[in-house]
């Protein structure tokens, strides 16, 4: 849906109103300068968001990475909203998780108020948009040569489980990284476990590291 003077219609959706603020706000700013953007709606939860899609039909959803949980609904319920996933990770973890949520782009939080509303255009074209501090990153990606996995039994969300695992994170932590429900992350751990014939996610942990997985500093094992 366009508004009366055919702008682009956006909702806005992230748990911290402050930051919900900010970005109506540069978002009218931007509009004041070159007319075409509307924040119809802003939202701080995923099911408000969606609420707001069903009812409001903006072109274009603006939200926080973990709220993308409720996607599904969404692209079930209103098909035509575009979506543009904001996340404060400018490595793979944050593009992938925006990519296989659905997404139609990811910006990093940290991005400008011209390269927002570029971005909100864009995805309302119809174009799939990383920002500046994320494509790089996706293109060295698709252009490196994959490693074989040391761990082929896994599928490629327990490998991403298993990852996050060897950084030390807690399953709710996981969830949010991956926009999963918790129980779906205690059900993937419990696999990975089974599979690695790993008795504690500590020991499956003290692998992955072994085997070069995760990237936070960790103390030397004596």
């Amino acid at each position: 849906m366009t508004d009366s003077s055919g702008a682009i219609t956006i909702v806005v959706a992230d748990d911290h109103p402050l930051f919900v603020e900010g970005i109506r706000f540069a978002l009218q700013q931007e509009a004041a300068q070159a007319a075409g953007l509307s924040v119809v709606g802003t939202a701080c939860d995923d099911l408000d968001a969606l609420r707001l899609c069903v009812r409001l039909s903006p072109q274009v959803l603006l939200a926080d990475l973990a709220m993308l949980g409720a996607l599904g609904s969404l692209r079930r319920r209103c098909p035509a909203v575009r979506v543009l996933a904001l996340g404060a990770d400018d490595g793979e973890a944050g593009f992938l998780s925006a990519l296989r949520a659905g997404a139609h782009g990811y910006l990093l939080k940290g991005s400008g108020p011209a390269e927002i509303a570029a971005a909100v255009r864009s995805v309302a074209l119809g174009q799939v948009v990383f920002g500046g501090g994320v494509a790089p990153r996706l293109l060295d990606r698709l252009t490196t040569p994959q490693v074989r996995s040391p761990f082929p039994g896994l599928t490629q969300r327990e490998h991403e489980i298993l990852e996050r695992l060897a950084d030390g994170r807690s399953n709710a932590e996981i969830a949010r990284e991956l926009c999963l429900a918790t129980k779906t992350v205690r059900n993937h751990v419990s696999n990975v476990l089974t599979k690695l014939a790993a008795p504690s996610r500590v020991d499956a942990a003290l692998r992955a590291r072994d085997a070069g997985l995760g990237s936070r500093p960790v103390l030397t094992r004596v």
